[in-house]
């Protein structure tokens, strides 16, 4: 007996692209297993370090506070030295004024 076999093209297409929609499946659930070992770590991590996580969110925003007050005495600083920078100058160009005078 001789027996053919025969696959047109579109039958081969489609046998790989089930193939492949198979191999991105299981892609996919390699990807979403660890998503998930990482989250039970993170929790897990969380929960241990409750206190130091409530000790940091309670200064937080004294902290903040006290960067606030630096930043504006900071920013007084910098004007009055601006300030002072533009009165020098202010003299100088005064006295170039007064010496083209004469």
């Amino acid at each position: 007996m001789n027996t053919q076999i025969v696959f047109s093209l579109k039958e081969l297409f489609l046998a790989g692209l089930m193939i492949a929609l198979i191999v991105l499946i299981a892609y996919i659930i390699l990807v979403l297993k660890e998503v998930l070992v990482s989250l039970k770590t993170i929790r897990k991590l969380v929960e241990e370090k409750r206190d130091s996580i409530d000790e940091i969110l309670d200064t937080t925003p004294e902290i903040m506070g006290d960067v606030a007050r630096i930043t504006g005495i900071a920013a007084k600083g910098s004007e009055s030295a601006y300030n002072g920078a533009m009165g020098i100058v202010d003299k100088m160009k005064k006295r170039k004024e007064d010496d083209e005078a004469f």
